[in-house]
């Protein structure tokens, strides 16, 4: 019996980035859910650091010890993230970070959806979309994949400053901000998935092309029923 495979557009898709380090553990989460091809839903919070934070990740992520305090520790995050993954699967850009950063808090979620292949349960955080091998794999010319270069390669700034007003705290609306970074890889999703007729692409294409050529080819073997 044939297995349907839904599009990407048909499961919500939760763009994650994460600030922090192996060090202080996640310092500031942000998601932004993409369903139909659109930013359904935003959240964002900061975590109070396993320990001091090192001056060099405030001159990345601008947050600073102070600006931690009084928050819980991502680790009390257990059943928002499961429900995230439970209800759709994860997406982020140079996604390995993330799903390093969410296994160096829990290995595993509980049993959830594999949203792929026949749709046996996993206990997985992923199957991942990573944007960034997305585009270098979609749109191969563009020479540059970091997130600003993609969002003005593809002309997305107008767009995600727009929403970052409407959706990032105030001093939170730029890069290396975690809520603004997750809606400009939300973003970047959306536009490739626009292109070439993939506007109707299973989200099984676009987990395969978001992991390495050997991992593409083990999984092409039937667990992704491509």
């Amino acid at each position: 019996m044939s297995v349907t495979k839904p599009s990407w557009t048909e499961i919500p898709i939760h763009v994650v980035d994460f600030e922090g380090s192996g060090r202080t553990g996640v310092v500031e989460s942000g998601v932004a859910t993409l369903l139909g091809g659109e930013i359904i839903t935003t959240c964002t919070s900061l975590h109070a650091a396993r320990g001091a934070v090192p001056s060099i990740d405030t001159q990345c992520h601008g947050l600073s010890q102070r600006d931690l305090a009084g928050a819980s520790p991502f680790e009390a995050e257990w059943d928002r993230w499961v429900s995230l993954r439970r209800t759709g699967v994860l997406a982020a850009h140079n996604a390995t970070v993330e799903a390093g950063l969410l296994r160096a808090t829990w290995p595993r979620p509980s049993v959830v959806p594999s949203y792929v292949g026949d749709m046996t349960p996993v206990a997985e955080w992923g199957p991942w979309i990573d944007t960034c091998r997305l585009a270098r794999a979609w749109v191969p010319t563009l020479g540059e994949y970091g997130l600003s270069s993609l969002v003005s390669a593809l002309r997305l700034a107008p767009r995600l400053d727009a929403l970052a007003s409407q959706h990032c705290p105030p001093g939170r609306r730029q890069y290396h901000c975690a809520l603004y970074d997750a809606l400009a890889a939300a973003l970047i999703l959306r536009a490739l998935g626009g292109l070439d007729g993939r506007s109707m692409a299973p989200i099984s294409l676009l987990v395969r092309d978001s992991l390495s050529a050997p991992a593409a080819e083990d999984l092409m073997q039937g667990e992704l029923g491509l």
